[in-house]
């Protein structure tokens, strides 16, 4: 009994440790929910840091990685793959059922498909403009917030900015 009593108290004690210590000071989070369109998660000139899982149901997924071994990117259950010859930094990925996790580090991913589904923790700045041929494009949330549906913006190659986590945190 003294055991099981012990072991309970070790776990009330290690998982909040556990979680408190998975964000850093300043990561924020970035959910999306069955989104239809595209998304862009960092850009060249500001990567996004951090955090990042999920998987898409169709599409195309471009991957960049700007600092190479400051993190991994994993991609599973595409159909192609093709590394550009210019850029040895960027793997374009395609396929259905698509599954990417990243694990640090900073990193940029274009999606252009359907039923994207992801999480992100750190910092970053997404564009997200959803498909205006579908009834619902899908949602999103940020830092635990209310779900907003994703905009579906009619101009050509404008989109809508959300922020996570706070930038004005100086990089370690």
């Amino acid at each position: 009994m003294r055991r099981l009593v012990f072991i309970l108290l070790c776990g009330l004690v290690a998982v909040p440790a556990a979680l408190a210590s998975s964000r850093a000071t300043g990561d924020g989070v970035l959910e999306l929910r069955a989104v239809y369109g595209y998304v862009q998660i960092g850009t060249i000139a500001q990567p996004a840091k951090g955090a990042l899982w999920g998987q898409m149901d169709h599409g195309v997924l471009k991957v960049v990685d700007p600092v190479v071994g400051d993190g991994q990117i994993y991609v599973s259950g595409w159909e192609t793959k093709t590394v550009k010859d210019d850029d040895p930094k960027t793997t374009v990925y395609s396929g259905h059922d698509l599954h990417f996790r990243v694990t640090g580090g900073k990193y940029k991913l274009v999606f252009v498909g359907s039923g994207i589904d992801l999480t992100a923790v750190g910092t970053g700045v997404a564009q997200l403009d959803g498909d205006a041929s579908v009834l619902d494009a899908g949602s999103y949330a940020v830092d635990s917030g209310k779900w907003k549906p994703v905009p579906v913006l009619l101009v050509p190659r404008q989109t809508w900015s959300v922020t996570f986590g706070d930038q004005s945190t100086p990089s370690p």
